[in-house]
């Protein structure tokens, strides 16, 4: 299943695409005037004919916002000033996962291990768990900011049992995980449904840090 889009509550994305496109119109501006600059420094240093038989690639604002939003999807977003400034953060990375599942009456009932690896651009991310018996993998995500508590990440996901599992069945669940402010441990409760219903809780703890 590939990355999906997701939502950053309280964040006007489009203004992003605003910069990025005022940013564009600039640097074609101003590769336009050092063009000119350049032809009319080799006309006066008798290169003329030389520079009019050059190839000069179109440097317009369209191939500057084509290479920024593809910098700034990949990359550019994930520094930490960057994250500062818009309130995203980077999720990148394996984290060791601690699930519990409860009855009724909050009781724990089983315990399990699992490995849960985020990939996240600016534009998409993925949730995706994975256990002994089954895996997991997002299919909608969100993300908010708590100001002095940190992130919540709330997603859905699909489920699918692991072959010679025949007491699981596929089924889908939601899981809204509470980060702290430095992005190292998450805690949170999920639920099942459509298949096997079921409730516990989850906590996660990151292998390695990539906020860069």
């Amino acid at each position: 299943m590939q990355p999906h889009e997701y939502a950053v509550i309280g964040l006007d994305r489009t203004a992003i695409g605003r910069y990025l496109g005022t940013t564009a119109g600039l640097m074609a501006s101003l590769a336009a005037i050092l063009a000119t600059l350049v032809f009319d420094l080799a006309t006066r240093f008798g290169f003329s004919e030389a520079s009019s038989s050059l190839v000069i690639f179109p440097l317009n604002a369209t191939v500057f916002y084509f290479f920024g939003h593809l910098a700034f999807n990949k990359w550019i977003w994930r520094r930490k000033f960057v994250q500062a400034m818009l309130g995203v953060p980077n999720l990148n990375g394996e984290w060791e996962c601690n699930g519990s599942t409860k009855d009724n009456e909050g009781n724990v009932t089983y315990e399990w291990k699992a490995t849960v690896t985020i990939t996240q651009t600016w534009e998409k991310i993925r949730v995706y768990l994975s256990t002994g018996q089954s895996s997991s993998r997002s299919k909608s995500a969100s993300l908010v900011k708590e100001p002095g508590r940190g992130y919540v990440l709330m997603y859905s996901y699909q489920n699918e049992p692991r072959i010679g599992e025949p007491e699981l069945r596929a089924h889908v669940g939601y899981c809204e995980l509470q980060l702290c402010e430095d992005l190292t441990v998450a805690e949170g409760d999920y639920f099942n449904n459509k298949g096997r219903i079921t409730f516990g809780r989850m906590k996660l703890v990151r292998k390695e840090s990539k906020n860069g």
